[in-house]
């Protein structure tokens, strides 16, 4: 009889138990798309796998693999950890990589919804289970049913690290087919719906509303077109309106519905008894398609919306954008329900409040509704020249105070990851370059509806580049189901994704505050900090410099006064006792070095500037300044609280006379009449063409010679009211008479003059390209400080006129008016100069990672070379690579700045036509080790005292810092920092010059080999939001070293061939001396440089013909000789 070998039953016992591990441990449920279910412990939606033991012991998987690469079975390592019997583990696929057995578990690769296949692996190699996911939609998962044993099958409940429901679904439907794209067209024509799925259904609308198979039959509601307005006046009866879903069996007609009778917009959207406005001719229609695929034992389709608009203009129908929203019209205007009408709400106050007159009373109609519990589901669909640029669910709510009165209203439009996307993907502002939106205000103008529709927008626009945050503003044509719904306003919102935005401060950090009053509304953060100052402020007089410099750490003083002058001078009249708003990020204390808006201090909110430029008073000459000093004003519009800051500051007569001169500054540029009035023209002539429709469709303004008397009204505001505001500003502060200061320039190329706070020089509000000499009106006895700015190449010399001090930075205080002129005059003859520079515009290719960008200007034969090193391994990297395309890259951006930008580099043409752009270098800046750095290649041969300057702005990453070392050897860099003043500059989120000097390293001169480079630091520096850090206008200066700045000393050589055609021998020299040369110009610039070679001969076939001057240096003794080319 045989015995059966030991070895032979061990792989029995390995395979049994394998068998055995593969029947107890299985794959149970995979969510490959999470952006509502549950999160990780960072607070992000991540997916998941997650395992389920079926056996009654614990099975520990140190060793196992998981993996989405059949190539790679051990992708991802178990570390030591088990699974209890019938328990489950939760691993989350996100690539964060992390394998610590007492916190969770995430994967080094994250699932795609597409398509996965997922295998688990035991650590004898043997594959215990492969699953293959199919196409996922969002929030659905696939899992086992019976739960542990199974086959897959779709869920709609999610149930991570518990037991897989008994609902599934065996199919995840995909959405219906159209034959044709949303779109403006000039004819109609007959919409096919189409699927390859099998025994399924398509279902439709045409009136807005989401299908669903429950409303094949039709839903009704009631609304209201007449309400007891005024006291004694009868309530109008309930009408009805019904929306349906359809069964699609044969093409549908899209045809010009403008014929058809109004809908929605017949229903009245106000407590109005007799609602006047509603139109009473057919108003332009589009067709909004809204269709789903359903199957029995199947999960519905998403929804998809088109929406067709048909006229003889086709996409010239409207000029501006065009927002279309859908919805089941029940949600705005459902008697009950609606939030866009008085409804319920308004009769049940009216029986409550017989008498009272409803006129500026809130929360007495349904549209005062407010919270997510009110907020709508409804598409978005954006258009652009007559295109579709975004199509996405949101979830919309009324937004405002009292404008929700108004018969066209408001909305707050919120992206949302359970909605389809968790932001608004599209560039909706020209004057920023924010793609990324969570939310925004579709707005009807707000007070101003009656009026000019954009007082608000004009007023932010006119202050935008003043000291405080505006909201930005877009013009659109509206639609809702499809019927015309006039002139809304897209703006942004003041809300946390703002702020990450802006200033990349997170919701948890910040404090942001709303009308002050004796309680404070936080709608982020707490009032704690805020009540603090005041409380300090109210204590102590600020006449004192101590406790007047301990309040600049708490507010930002320029923030604050340019918040209130703007106001002043824009005579708001619904303040300062309301729509006040202010923020900070939270920080343990005033931090001076921290990017704007990140120190700690409080700054202001320009908000709901409707009832400016005399809106309310009609009056250019009113004293907003007086209304906004007051002490004892009324509770409406300015009580006490709401003047005491600067009533207290002004005690400090520093703080006095900076606020006086910075009112003067910006009624001399930003506020300057001929600017307002260009504004004004502009933005009426944007909305002008829509205005007819848009006042036929709201009777607001009743008629079109209203809404120009609005304009004209402005106009007038625009031209009077400086002179009224500086007989405002004399009276407060008991100041003489006006004083005009004429500024000159010796030349307007040479350098500029900075008065008190305003530069002049094109860029600046209000100032022209050719601006000297410059006259702006001040005010007697006030000091005005002047500063002269030389630009590149040119030093301040002196000042003429009313003073002759040599100080750049002076201050003037006359009781007349005055002239000075500031002269420059060039730096000296061998002073430094540009070598390189790199002009970044149209030339370089956009959107394409570089590696390497080559100086667009040199003033020698070697050229300089920005080389980006990436963070990620690979780079840089294809388009078809999802993942990596664009990340941690180099490219062009878009963003122009004057800083530092150099016209005599660039052909001599002025920054306004420069063509330029600028480079960014975008997140991750660190993965792991590696790092992103740029590495400049300068080739330093002929010159000294070398520097580098450039313009630097962070746009959002986490970066502080830019660091900076150098490299002076040949061959492989050795980075060093020595000999520089200071290697970390600091990096904030605007545009600043970094000046940084290698004048004292002597390495750096005369050197092929010299190399800078800038790195980055920071907190959180691998992560990767989309953000970047950009360069512009990158100059690298030197003086020319010449013959006469080199000393000779005795050293014997001779030269033959000379004269030579390509090539010159050394006679008298051994290799042993190491002999250096530098061939110079005959007017001794120093042209090249290199060591002797071995058998003594200079290659100098890349020379022109002509005289030179060749020095060799060997052992300190140096010696020159002529040599001609031939």
């Amino acid at each position: 009889m045989k015995k059966t070998p030991l070895y032979f039953i061990a792989l029995l016992l390995i395979f049994f138990t394998n068998s055995a591990i593969s029947q107890s441990i299985v794959i149970n449920e995979i969510l490959t798309s999470n952006t509502t279910i549950n999160k990780d412990e960072d607070g992000s939606y991540q997916d998941w796998i997650e395992l389920k033991n079926n056996e009654a012991t614990s099975v520990n998987l140190t060793g196992f693999g998981l993996t989405d690469d059949a190539l790679l079975p051990y992708k991802w390592i178990f570390p030591n950890v088990s699974i209890g019997a019938g328990q489950y583990l939760l691993v989350w696929c996100s690539d964060k990589n992390r394998t610590n057995s007492t916190k969770p578990l995430h994967t080094n690769f994250k699932l795609s919804s597409d398509s996965e296949t997922i295998t688990l692996t035991n650590k004898s190699g043997v594959a215990l289970n492969t699953t293959t996911t199919p196409a996922m939609l969002q929030n659905i998962s696939y899992g086992r049913i019976p739960n542990g044993t199974g086959d897959f099958k779709f869920f709609s409940t999610v149930t991570p690290e518990a037991a897989n429901g008994s609902v599934a679904f065996t199919e995840a439907l995909s959405p219906p087919t159209f034959s044709r794209d949303s779109g403006f067209l000039t004819s109609g024509f007959d919409l096919m719906l189409s699927t390859t799925t099998t025994d399924a259904t398509i279902l439709y609308t045409l009136d807005g509303s989401e299908p669903q198979l429950s409303n094949l039959g039709g839903t009704t509601y009631s609304y209201k077109n007449q309400y007891p307005e005024r006291p004694g006046d009868a309530t109008g009866p309930l009408l009805t309106k019904n929306y349906t879903t359809l069964q699609y069996s044969t093409p549908i007609a899209i045809v010009d519905r403008t014929s058809q009778e109004n809908k929605i917009a017949s229903i009245s959207s106000t407590y109005s008894f007799n609602p006047t406005y509603i139109p009473t001719s057919p108003i332009f229609k589009g067709t909004v398609v809204r269709a789903k695929l359903v199957k029995p034992e199947s999960l519905d389709s998403k929804t998809v919306t088109n929406t067709y608009f048909i006229s003889p203009q086709g996409a010239k129908r409207f000029s501006l954008p065009i927002v279309s929203l859908s919805l089941d019209e029940d949600k705005l205007f459902d008697y009950d329900k609606g939030i866009y009408v008085a409804g319920v709400d308004f009769d049940n106050w009216r029986e409550a409040n017989p008498t009272s007159d409803p006129a500026w009373k809130e929360n007495i109609c349904n549209y005062w509704r407010r919270g997510i519990e009110n907020e709508k589901v409804a598409n978005m669909t954006y258009f652009i020249d007559g295109l579709p640029v975004l199509n996405t669910d949101i979830g919309i709510r009324i937004h405002g105070g009292g404008s929700r009165g108004l018969q066209s209203k408001s909305l707050n439009l919120y992206a949302r990851s359970e909605y389809g996307t968790k932001s608004l993907d599209y560039k909706f502002f020209n004057n920023k370059t924010d793609d990324k939106f969570e939310s925004l205000v579709l707005r009807n103008a707000g007070n101003d509806f009656k009026g000019s529709l954009f007082r608000d927008a004009l007023a932010q626009r006119l202050i935008k580049s003043l000291n405080c945050i505006t909201e930005s503003y877009q013009p659109t044509v509206s639609f809702v189901n499809g019927e015309f719904w006039g002139i809304l306003n897209i703006r942004e919102r003041y809300d946390d994704d703002y702020f990450k935005r802006t200033f990349n401060i997170d919701q948890t950090e910040l404090d942001y505050l709303e009308d002050q009053g004796k309680s404070y509304n936080a709608s982020y953060g707490d009032h704690i900090d805020y009540q603090n100052m005041i409380s300090y402020i109210t204590k102590n007089s600020l006449a004192n410099d101590t406790n007047y410099n301990y309040i600049k750490t708490r507010l930002d003083p320029d923030s604050f006064s340019d918040y209130y002058i703007s106001n002043v001078y824009l005579q708001n009249s619904d303040w300062p006792g309301t729509n006040i708003q202010f923020w900070r990020k939270r920080t343990t204390g005033y931090l001076p070095n921290a990017p704007y808006g990140n120190d700690g201090r409080w700054r202001w909110a320009f908000h709901d500037l409707d009832t400016t430029f005399g809106f309310t008073y009609s009056d250019v000459t009113y004293n907003t300044l007086a209304l906004a000093t007051a002490a004892n004003g009324p509770v409406y519009p300015n009580p006490a609280w709401s003047t005491l800051i600067l009533r207290k500051l002004l005690e400090n007569s520093c703080y006095k006379n900076d606020f006086i001169n910075r009112f003067a500054d910006l009624m001399n540029t930003t506020f300057l009449p001929s600017r307002l009035l260009s504004m004004i023209d502009e933005m009426k002539g944007v909305i002008y063409p829509t205005l007819p429709e848009h006042i036929s469709r709201w009777k607001s303004p009743a008629k079109k010679s209203d809404f120009d008397w609005f304009i004209n009204w402005e106009k007038k505001f625009a031209v009077e009211r400086p002179a009224a505001q500086r007989d405002h500003i004399r009276s407060q502060f008991g100041i003489t008479s006006n004083i005009n200061a004429t500024l000159n320039v010796s030349n307007s190329n040479d350098g500029y003059i900075k008065i008190n706070t305003i530069e002049v020089k094109a860029g600046t509000d209000g100032i022209t390209s050719n601006p000297y000499p410059w006259t702006g009106i001040y005010f007697s006895s006030i000091p005005v400080k002047l500063k002269a700015i030389a630009y590149p190449g040119f030093v301040f010399s002196k000042w003429t006129g009313a003073s002759d001090s040599t100080n750049p930075e002076i201050t003037v205080t006359s009781e007349t008016s005055f002239n000075v002129t500031a002269v420059f005059v060039p730096e000296a003859v061998a002073s430094s100069q540009p070598i390189y520079y790199w002009m970044m515009n149209s030339t370089i290719a956009n959107n394409i990672p570089l590696e390497t960008l080559t100086a667009s200007y040199k003033t020698g034969t070697a050229d300089a070379v920005i080389q980006h090193q990436s963070c990620l391994v690979g780079y840089p990297f294809v388009s078809t690579d999802v993942v990596n395309w664009r990340k941690a890259s180099m490219e062009r951006r878009n963003s122009p700045t004057d800083i530092n930008y150099i016209p005599i580099v660039n052909n001599n043409l002025p920054f306004t036509t420069s063509d330029m752009k600028g480079l960014q270098i975008k997140e991750p800046l660190q993965s792991g080790s590696l790092e992103n750095n740029l590495i400049f290649n300068i080739s330093t041969v002929g010159q000294k005292d070398i520097k580098i300057s450039f313009a630097a702005i962070n746009e959002l990453t986490n970066a502080t810092a830019i660091i900076v070392d150098y490299s002076v050897n040949e061959g492989t860099p050795v980075w060093i920092t020595s000999g520089l003043t200071s290697s970390s500059f600091p990096l904030t989120n605007a545009y600043q010059l970094f000046n940084i000097n290698f004048a004292t390293i002597t390495a750096a001169n005369n050197n092929a080999d010299f190399k800078i480079r800038l790195r980055f630091s920071g907190t959180n520096m691998t992560a990767d939001t989309g953000a970047r850090i950009t360069f512009n206008n990158i100059a690298v200066y030197g003086t020319q070293i010449t013959l006469s700045m080199v000393s000779n000393t005795a050293l014997e050589f001779s030269v033959y061939p000379n004269p030579f055609s390509d090539n010159i021998n050394i006679v008298g020299m051994n290799q042993s001396e190491n002999a250096i040369y530098n061939l110079f110009t005959i007017d001794g610039k120093l042209i090249k440089k290199g060591r002797l070679e071995e058998n003594n001969q200079i290659h100098l076939n890349d020379v022109s013909k002509g005289l030179y001057l060749l020095q060799l240096t060997s052992n300190g003794k140096t010696e020159t000789k002529k040599i001609i080319k031939k």
